[in-house]
This record gives structure tokens, sequence and C-alpha cells, in this order.
């Protein structure tokens, strides 16, 4: 007889499931270490975090008709957990290993690849994207480090409590009703696409472009964007217009478009989903003649844009109930068929994951001296920037696969966003 649980797929995890062929579906966390974690502590936090919840010891099936998951019963440690030794820099090494996938059919929907060097070590931790997005990731990583520390002071993990309710992508909008149900009935988006002109047709390799902004830097132009009425987030914005207006085959004073990522927890009661799930919605700015004169008035017009989106109680869930409509209503083969013409909404875009303390993500009596996060390896013509500002220090990365031109002239693009930031804190033009 067979005792397999299986649980029926969400409508998060479909449409994630549909973007398969446009993105490799996982979220990405590198962290390293100045002295040497424990491997088997880690291997048993990783399984601690893994046993919590059915979704991350479970394998992603598509038919036809319909998807589910299948919880597994038993998997080997090493679906969960894995480690290295380098002669080199073991967090050069992660990164490198942070491009490897989650696939949806593994026994596990978490893993954690360790990486000792010579005296520091270390980690990259992946999650499916079917079950997380970049917050529920960033909560996984906290609970990670919250159970070796655990199992270094106790020997146990006992009081490690990870969050194992209802993962129904309609949380955020259950108390909405009427009217206001009723315009959220339209599709997100803007009306001007802005698309990434890379420079080959092929679809290259899996690549990771970088650029970190030191603290003071950020700190300062900080100061000077709140005392204007601006976020990081419109900073980021702006210096991400001003990146791809000096790309050679972009002209500065076209319209163009860029999708900001929102966490939709805000909606929901309590401010928090219930259960681990992909909560994201978008906010598109757009600027309809290019950018500004100046990188002041960029910002200007950015946080006019993202202020009254946030002013809005329904900000981020334009278009939602129609997708997980569609999502429940139509055949898996229908839902994968029409994939491409949903990702197409989406234009350029960023995903920030706001701040990350090392104080916070001690493992050992250690804590973490650098990390940085990723969203799902893109593939072309979708770019997305992700941003994590770690004890201070922000780091803009972009994953996909791309050819080594492709990632030139996306790194130039980061490097110019630093750029950017960098004059604008010490009030010189870039």
């Amino acid at each position: 007889m067979n005792h397999c649980k299986t649980i029926p797929a969400g409508a998060g995890e479909k449409i994630q499931y549909a973007a398969h062929g446009f993105n490799d579906n996982t979220i990405r966390f590198v962290l390293g270490y100045p002295g040497k974690l424990d491997p088997d502590l880690l291997r048993a936090a990783a399984k601690a975090v893994t046993d919590s919840v059915d979704i991350l010891h479970a394998s992603f099936y598509a038919g036809d008709i319909g998807a589910h998951w299948q919880v597994n019963r038993a998997y080997d440690d090493g679906c969960f957990f894995q480690q290295s030794k380098t002669e080199h820099d073991p967090y050069e090494e992660a990164c490198s290993l942070a491009l490897l996938p989650i696939k949806p059919a593994d026994k596990t929907q978490l893993c954690c690849r360790l990486v000792q060097g010579k005296t520091g070590s270390a980690f990259a931790l992946t999650i499916s994207h079917l079950c997380v997005d970049g917050s529920d990731g960033k909560y996984l990583l906290g609970k990670l480090t919250e159970a070796y520390s655990l199992l270094a002071t106790k020997g146990n993990t006992e009081g490690l409590a990870i969050k194992n309710g209802s993962r129904d992508t309609t949380q955020p909008y259950q108390d909405i009703h009427g009217q206001e149900f009723l315009s959220l009935m339209k599709a997100p988006g803007s009306e001007v696409k802005s698309f990434f002109p890379y420079p080959t047709k092929e679809p290259g390799t899996a690549r990771m472009a970088h650029a970190v902004i030191p603290e003071e830097i950020i700190a300062e132009a900080h100061t000077l964007a709140k005392a204007a009425g601006a976020t990081v987030n419109d900073l980021l914005l702006a210096a991400y217009y001003h990146g791809y207006a000096c790309i050679p085959e972009i002209n500065p004073s076209s319209p163009m478009s860029i999708m900001s990522m929102i966490d939709l927890r805000r909606h929901c009661r309590g401010g928090e989903s219930e259960g681990l799930c992909n909560m994201s919605g978008t906010l598109p700015t757009i600027l309809p003649q290019g950018i500004g004169t100046s990188f002041p008035d960029t910002l200007s017009q950015i946080a006019r844009q993202t202020r009254a989106a946030k002013e809005n109680p329904l900000a981020g869930l334009m278009g939602l109930p129609i997708l997980h409509g569609v999502s429940k209503a139509l055949p898996m083969g229908l839902l994968l068929a029409s994939a491409g013409r949903i990702y197409g909404i989406m234009s350029l875009g960023l995903t920030n994951l706001g701040r990350l303390s090392g104080s916070n993500l001690k493992m050992g009596g250690m804590s973490p001296e650098k990390g940085l996060c990723g969203g799902p390896l893109k593939k072309k013509p979708g770019m997305q920037v992700s941003a994590l500002s770690f004890d201070g220090t922000l780091t803009l990365c972009v994953w996909g696969e791309y050819t080594q031109p492709d990632k030139e002239l996306i790194q130039s693009m980061l490097n110019r966003m630093a750029l950017e930031i960098t004059a604008y804190a010490k009030d010189k033009p870039a």
C-alpha cells in the first residue's frame, strides 16, 4: 500500500512553475564567515529546517491536468546538505555553487552548500521559489542559523518554530470585498515595456554579475534621499534607470519602465502569511520622458510614484485575483502554454530584500562578514536586479543565463548604478 502523502498544488506554485521556462525558480543566499563552521552542526541544522515543513521535503509534479506535491518520507543528507573544501576564497566558491538550481522534482526544496577554506568558510543556501519568495527565503536563512546555534548550545533544536500554516496566495486579499475586489480585476504592469538589449542571441551559461556599495556611501545617500522624501528603494530604482539609460543602445530620452517588487504580507491578517509561500506583488514605475535632467530629478519622480502607490491600501494586489483564478481554472497544459503571455507583462525588475544584520546570523559565536541574495536565474529577455544590505553594505546582483558579452554589459550597468549612488552621496555629478 502506498502511504505517500500528497498535497494539491496551490495557485502560487502553479504560477511559478509555469514560468520555469523563463527562470530557474530558485532563491539564493550566500554568507561568508571569518572562521570554520562545523559541518556536522550545519548539516543537522539544514535537516531540522527541511524536516519542519512538508513542502520543504516534497517533490513537485505537473501533469497536463493538474499538479501536486509528493511529500518524501526518506531522503539522503546529500539532498539538503553538501560540503567541499577549497584553497581559494570560500565565499567566491559559494557564490559559484549558488548558481545551481533547486529542481521541482528534487526530493528536497532546500539545499545548503558549505565551502571550507584555509581559515574561513561560506555557504550557499538555495530554496525553491515554488515554496518561498525572497522574504520567506530570508526568514528560512534566519531559522537555519538559529537551528545551528541551538544545536551548538543545547545539542538539539527544541524550541525551533517555523511557520507551517496555510500557503494560500489569496491571504493578502481575503478580507477585501465588493468594489475594492472588482478594482483588482485588472492586469498589472505599465504601458511601457523596457527590455535589456542583450548583445548576443544565444542563451549562454549560468553567471552572476554584482557590484558592492560601501556602508558609508549608502548611509550618506540614504540621509540625502530621506530628506528629499525618498526611500532606499527609490534610490535603487533611480540608479537602475540611470544605469540602464547609459547603455549605448538605449535612448535616455525614451519612455522606460521598471517593476519594483513589493511584499504583500503587509495586507495579510497580522501582517504575516500563515505558512511559507510566495507573497510578492509588483509596483510599476515609469519615466515617460526617460531619465530626468539630473539624478535628484529622477529620484523625485520615482519617489512621488512609489509614495502614491504605497499609500493605496491595495498596493501590489492589482491583477492577482485574475492570475490566481486562471491558475485554478486552467489545466496545467494550458497554463504552461500561456506562460509566455503572463510572463510578458513584466519589464525590467528590481527585488530589494532590505537589510540583514550579521549579529542575527551568528553561528558558533561568529557573525558573517558579508552576504548577498539573488532571485531566480533569469533567461533572456528577463532582467532582474537583486539588492540586499548586509550590515549596511549593499550588494547588487544579477543572476542569469548569459554569454560573456551579456555579462559584461550587465556588469557595466551595475557599476553605473553604484557610481550614480556614490555621486549622489558625494553631491557630485556621475
